[in-house]
């Protein structure tokens, strides 16, 4: 009969030099002194990397907002020589609509605009802000993304004439063109 101890050193020492079955070494333990040194390595290291991001998407949208107002000056440009100087908003009236011209009228004078426009601008000309509903259903927009684009499309006119939306959680409004928005 074979000796035990003597299968048992050979098993062990088959395994040994068997690399697919060597025990791994044993690992580092931190100490919690380095834990708390490492941990707030990282946690600065995390918050320079968040400032950074931050810093730059600030840079990246007012750059962005620079080439808009690039955008929307050249649009205005382009645009002035469409606007009617003559036909202006009737005294004390920030805007009015003409809607047998097809006209949105301005202290800068008028400008032509389409149908469903002109009677979403119609509702806008009144005071106060007008809830976006009354505005689908006055112009017969389809959804509040239509809406949207038309009256963002319809921006560089607004300029033109002296004019813009104003946006906020109660609804919209037509005011007066800020002076350093729009190219003069």
């Amino acid at each position: 009969m074979p000796d035990v101890d003597l299968i048992a050193a050979a098993r062990k020492a088959a395994r040994q030099h068997n690399v697919y079955h060597r025990t791994p070494a044993p690992k580092h333990v931190m100490s919690p002194e380095e834990r708390v040194a490492r941990h707030a390595e990282y946690a600065a290291r995390d918050r320079l990397h968040a400032a950074m991001v931050r810093a730059k998407r600030a840079h990246e949208r007012a750059l962005a907002k620079e080439a808009d107002a690039v955008r929307l000056a050249a649009e205005v440009d382009r645009i002035r020589s469409e606007v009617r100087l003559g036909v202006k908003s009737p005294a004390g009236k920030l805007a009015a609509v003409d809607v047998a011209g097809m006209l949105l009228l301005g202290p800068l004078g008028g400008v032509g605009c389409g149908g469903a426009l002109l009677r979403t601008m119609e509702v806008l000309v009144s005071k106060g802000r007008h809830p976006v509903p009354s505005l689908l259903a006055a112009g017969r927009w389809e959804d509040e993304a239509a809406l949207r684009a038309a009256v963002e499309a319809f921006r560089p006119k607004l300029a033109a004439i002296g004019l813009r939306i104003c946006r906020r959680k109660a609804g919209l409004r037509i005011a007066k063109s800020k002076p350093g928005k729009a190219a003069s």
